[in-house]
This record gives C-alpha cells, structure tokens and sequence, in this order.
C-alpha cells in the first residue's frame, strides 16, 4: 500500500524547519547548482503493544515491538522523511507514556501515542467475566471500569498528554483510539466468549475512545478514530484484523495483525491531517 509523498513533504514543511541549501560553484562558462535535502522529521512513537506491534509478527524485543507495527509503517512509506524512534512498550499505561516522553525534545516533529486501555485492565476483565463461578468478580470489575472511564482516565490521559506537549514543543501530537474487539455477529464459533459480553467489550472500548477524544480535543492534539477502519473486521468476522483464541497463551488475543495495522491503522493514521493544525 503507498500513500502519497505529498503528505509528508507536508509534515516536514509546517512541523520541522526543514533546510534547502543551493550553492553555486564558479567555472568559466558554467554554475552547478549543489543542493541538500531537508533532514528527515524526528518522529517519536509512544504507547502500548499496539503501538509496537506486537502480535503482528515474531518478536525477540523486550517490548514487544516490530516492523509490522503502524509507526514503522508510516516511517517506511515516508520514503526518507520521517525518522522513526518508536519507544512504546508492551503493557504501557498513561503513566509509562509519561515516563517514555523522556525521549522526546525540541527537535521532535511528529509523536504518535496509542494508550488508555491497559490503564483499564480489559483483557483481564474479559477472562473474569468469562467464567459464570466469578459472577460477582466481574460485576465489580464493571463498576471499577465505568468509575475509571468517568473520573480517573481522563485525568491521566489529560496529564499524559500536556507531558508530551510539553517535552515536545515543536512537535504534530497525534494520538489514536483503538479497533472494537468483536463483529456485531450473534454467532461466534472461533472465540469463546458469549454474546452478551462481546457487546459488553465493544461498549467499554467505544467509550474508552470518546473519553480519548475528548482528551486530544480538550489539549489540542489531533485525534485518530480507527473504529471505522476495522468496521466489519472485529474477531467473529470472517476476516478479523486482530488475533483471535490461538493468541490467548502468549497474550497476543485482540492485537492487530499484521493486515491490522497497515489496512487499519496507517491509512487511518495517514490521512489524519498530519500537516494540518488541530
């Protein structure tokens, strides 16, 4: 997939300062022009395991990060004009965000975040709510999500993202919500979770967006909705996106796949309005 060079010819031009030399060199009868090429945009990636791409492919890292992922994507078909230090890690909070944005400076161009739903315990959630023995488990774990949601996330989003700003001033700040785990199928033969608890997990993930988005808009930061992207490719479709039951041993279940990120998350992401301001 390639996506136009214009658009980042146009990050570099509104979010760096970017530097076109000529230099005429005197001959008899002649003038060669010598130019340099504008410096690629330092663009720093932070977040969870979806920034990182796990899941996508085999991992030796650490932190779960690959080449699949969609920020090096998105460096990848830059051709040259973003410079990608991707320092998200898997099982990151808002608060490890924070901690991450000791990489950023004055000379960052371009941030991309994907954080929140590990500060909300999802996946844990859905292997409580899976057993009926632990009923009343999981009826806390509801309330302690619905408070979260309400009170506590947005604080932290809100923190995280003046850190970012603040440690990157200069900086396109571009932070993007998460795909809807499950097809609005009523039959799901490849995952074992029930209907009622699909839709449940559907409705916790599209309200963890709107609480994300009303975050990036409240600090002027630039957000990015992936729900339509993924439309019609949740686990129960025929043609999921995101790795189903054979990655609930190695916690790679609800990841985006390879396909995931580039036909989900870097045309989403591309075409956000990364040159424009929010």
């Amino acid at each position: 997939m390639s996506y136009p060079a214009a658009i980042f010819r146009r990050v570099v031009a509104v979010c760096a300062a970017a530097a076109l030399t000529a230099t005429a060199w005197a001959a008899p009868a002649t003038a060669v022009a010598v130019s340099i090429a504008p410096a690629p945009l330092q663009y720093v990636a932070l977040g969870d395991s979806y920034a990182a791409g796990y899941g996508a492919e085999a991992t030796r890292d650490a932190c779960g990060r690959t080449a699949a992922a969609y920020p090096a994507l998105l460096a990848r078909e830059s051709r040259g004009a973003l410079a990608l230090r991707n320092a998200s890690c898997i099982g990151a909070t808002t608060a490890d965000v924070i901690r991450q944005s000791s990489v950023l400076g004055p000379r960052t161009g371009l941030v991309t975040i994907t954080a929140g739903a590990n500060d909300l315990s999802i996946k844990q959630i859905l292997q409580t709510c899976m057993t009926p023995v632990f009923a009343a488990a999981c009826q806390r774990e509801n309330v302690t999500v619905n408070r979260k949601l309400a009170t506590v996330l947005p604080r932290d989003l809100n923190r995280m993202i003046r850190t970012v700003v603040t440690a990157a001033p200069a900086a396109r700040v571009v932070i993007t919500g998460y795909p809807l785990p499950f097809a609005k199928n009523r039959q799901c033969t490849t995952v074992p979770v029930n209907a009622r608890l699909r839709t449940r997990a559907n409705q916790v993930i599209s309200r963890l967006n709107r609480v994300i988005a009303t975050a990036a808009a409240r600090n002027k930061v630039r957000y990015v909705d992936v729900e339509q992207s993924f439309a019609g490719h949740g686990l129960c479709s025929p043609r999921p996106w995101l790795v189903g039951a054979e990655g609930m041993r190695d916690n790679r279940v609800l990841h985006p796949t390879a396909t995931g990120h580039a036909r989900g998350y870097l045309p989403a992401v591309a075409a956000s309005g990364l040159a424009d301001r929010a």
